[in-house]
C-alpha cells in the first residue's frame, strides 16, 4: 500500500459560490482615479458606525462639569468645551516614504541623510534592531492628526501613546481643544464591528486545517524541510494528527525571489536585466511538483505574497495559472487573491500573508537612533498579536494603504474596510505563533468571537499550524528530523 493510500480525508465543504471581496481583475481596471475616492468610501462606511458607539458612551459623561456635544467638522471644533468628534487619522513620521523628500535631497548630494530616509543605514545588528531600521517612527517628531473633509486637527494626549494607531483609521475621540488647532483626547472609540454570519449546523464538521506560510523555497534552499513536510502529511512519519487533515493553505510567501543573482551588464547588452526574469524558475516547478503531489492526498489552496511572483500592490490577484502547469489540472487547488474570505464547513475564514501587519509595525517601532527604553516589553518579544487584534477593532484590513503600502486605486468601494466579521483571521509569516480568541460586540448587544492565529514562516521555524474547524483550537505543530 503506498503512502497515498493508507489516509482517507473528510472532503472539506467549500462554498458554491468564491467570495469576491477582494478580486480586481486586470480587464476592468482604470487608474485615472485618485486615492482620495477610497478614503471618501471608507469614512462614509465607518463613520456611522463609529457613531453608533460613541453616542450612547458618551452622551451622558461628565467633563469639567459640561456634556460634550458631537461636533460634525473638525474645523468646528469649540475652544476649551468637551466635544467629540469623527474623522480619519494621519501619523506624521520622519522616516515614512516621501518621494518628493527623497528627490530634494538626492539633488542636494545629502545621501547621508537619504540613506538614513530609505533604511539604507548598515549595522550588524539583527532581530529587533533590522526592524527599527526600517520603521517611520521617530517619537520625538511623530505628529498624529485627525482629518475630514472641511479640514485637520492635531492630537495630543497620554491616551495616545497606550493605543495602536496608525495612518488610516477612522475614529472618533472625546476631548478639549487646549491651544487652536491642538485636541487633547481623553477617550477613543472604534466602529461597530460588522455582522457576522452564523455558522450552519449542517457545515460544521470534524477536520483540521493545516496553515504552512512562508515556505520560501528558491534555488539555493535545502529541500529536505519541505519533503520532510510532505511525508508526515502522507501520514509516512507515523502522526495521527495527519489523517485529520481536511486541507492545507499555503500563506504567502512559497517562493523566495530575493536569492536570485543577476548578472551585470555589459557591452551592448545594457537592459536585459533589468526585464529579464527576477525569479528562479527551479523555485516555481518544484512549488509545482510539491503541491501537484500533495494534492493526490490533500486540498490545496495557496495565497500570494510579497516575496512571489506577483504585482507589488494589494490586493494581491492570485499566483498566475501558467506558474501551476501540473496542479491547476487537479480541481482540489486553489489560487487565492491576498487578502481573502476563504470559506470551509461554513466558516469565514479571513487570511492574510501578513505583509498589511508588518507594514503596521514600522509605525510601531521606533527608528534604530531611538532608544530602547520607549519600545513596548512584548514588541521587543516579536509579538504580533496586539497589532491583528486592534485590526479587527479598526475595522479595516490594510488601514495603512495607499499610505505606505501600494494599492490600487479604488473609486466606488475600499475592499480593505470589513462589511463582514470573519471567524478565523489568519496572519502568515510573522516572526512565532501566536493565537487568541477575541469577542467583538455590537450596540444590540451580539458578541462574535473571532479566532486569530500568527503562523510563523516554515523556511525559518521548520513549524505549521493545526486549526481544528470544529471548536477552532489551535496548536503548532514542529515538522523537522
Amino acid at each position: 500500500m503506498t503512502s497515498l493510500e493508507k489516509i482517507v480525508r473528510k472532503t472539506p465543504i467549500w462554498s458554491d459560490h468564491q467570495d469576491k471581496t477582494f478580486e480586481n481583475p486586470a480587464r476592468t481596471r482604470k487608474y485615472s482615479s485618485q486615492f482620495n475616492s477610497l478614503y471618501t468610501y471608507r469614512s462614509n462606511e465607518l463613520k456611522s458606525r463609529v457613531l453608533k458607539l460613541a453616542n450612547p458612551k458618551w452622551k451622558d459623561v461628565d467633563v469639567n462639569g459640561e456634556k460634550p456635544k458631537f461636533i460634525p467638522k473638525v474645523l468646528d471644533v469649540p475652544f476649551l468645551k468637551p466635544v467629540y468628534i469623527i474623522g480619519t487619522t494621519l501619523a506624521d513620521m520622519k522616516y515614512k516614504p516621501n518621494v518628493l523628500k527623497e528627490v530634494e535631497l538626492s539633488v542636494q548630494g545629502h545621501f547621508q541623510e537619504l540613506n538614513q530616509i530609505k533604511g539604507n543605514t548598515k549595522t550588524h545588528k539583527s532581530g529587533i534592531e533590522s526592524m527599527r531600521r526600517a520603521s517611520y517612527s521617530d517619537p520625538k517628531t511623530d505628529k498624529l492628526w485627525l482629518e475630514d473633509e472641511s479640514g485637520r486637527i492635531l492630537l495630543t494626549g497620554d491616551l495616545l501613546n497606550e493605543k495602536i494607531i496608525v495612518t488610516g483609521l477612522v475614529i472618533g475621540v472625546l476631548g478639549i481643544e487646549v491651544e487652536s488647532g491642538i485636541f487633547h483626547v481623553v477617550d477613543i472609540v472604534y466602529p461597530e464591528a460588522a455582522e457576522q454570519k452564523p455558522i450552519p449546523a449542517a457545515l460544521n464538521q470534524d477536520g483540521k486545517l493545516l496553515l504552512c506560510s512562508g515556505l520560501n523555497i528558491s534555488h539555493q534552499s535545502s529541500l529536505d524541510k519541505y519533503e520532510i513536510l510532505k511525508s508526515w502529511i502522507f501520514g509516512d512519519l507515523g502522526d495521527q494528527r495527519a489523517q485529520t487533515v481536511n486541507e492545507m493553505i499555503l500563506v504567502g510567501n512559497s517562493v523566495d525571489v530575493s536569492q536570485v543573482e543577476h548578472k551585470a551588464k555589459t557591452g551592448k547588452d545594457k537592459y536585459t536585466d533589468d526585464y529579464g526574469a527576477q525569479f528562479s524558475k527551479f523555485s516555481v516547478e518544484y512549488l509545482d511538483s510539491f503541491i501537484d503531489e500533495l494534492t493526490h492526498s490533500v486540498p490545496v489552496c495557496i495565497v500570494p505574497g510579497p516575496g512571489d511572483i506577483v504585482e507589488l500592490g494589494l490586493p494581491k490577484p492570485p499566483l498566475h495559472k501558467s506558474f501551476f502547469n501540473k496542479s491547476s489540472r487537479k480541481g482540489n487547488f486553489k489560487r487565492l487573491t491576498d487578502p481573502v474570505f476563504h470559506e470551509v464547513n461554513g466558516l469565514r475564514i479571513l487570511i492574510s500573508s501578513g505583509e498589511t501587519i508588518n507594514d503596521i509595525m514600522k509605525y510601531i517601532i521606533p527608528n534604530i537612533n531611538d532608544s530602547e527604553d520607549i519600545i513596548d516589553e512584548s514588541v521587543c518579544n516579536d509579538s504580533r498579536l496586539r497589532v491583528i487584534e486592534d485590526s479587527l477593532l479598526w475595522q479595516i484590513v490594510a488601514p495603512t494603504a495607499p499610505d505606505t503600502l501600494c494599492c490600487y486605486p479604488f473609486e466606488d468601494k475600499d475592499p480593505f474596510t470589513l462589511v463582514e466579521t470573519p471567524h478565523v483571521y489568519i496572519v502568515g509569516n510573522q516572526p512565532k505563533f501566536e493565537t487568541s480568541m477575541v469577542e467583538l460586540k455590537r450596540k444590540n448587544g451580539d458578541v462574535m468571537p473571532v479566532r486569530i492565529i500568527s503562523v510563523p514562516a516554515f523556511d525559518e521555524s521548520r513549524t505549521c499550524v493545526l486549526l481544528d474547524l470544529k471548536t477552532l483550537a489551535c496548536e503548532l505543530l514542529k515538522v523537522d528530523i
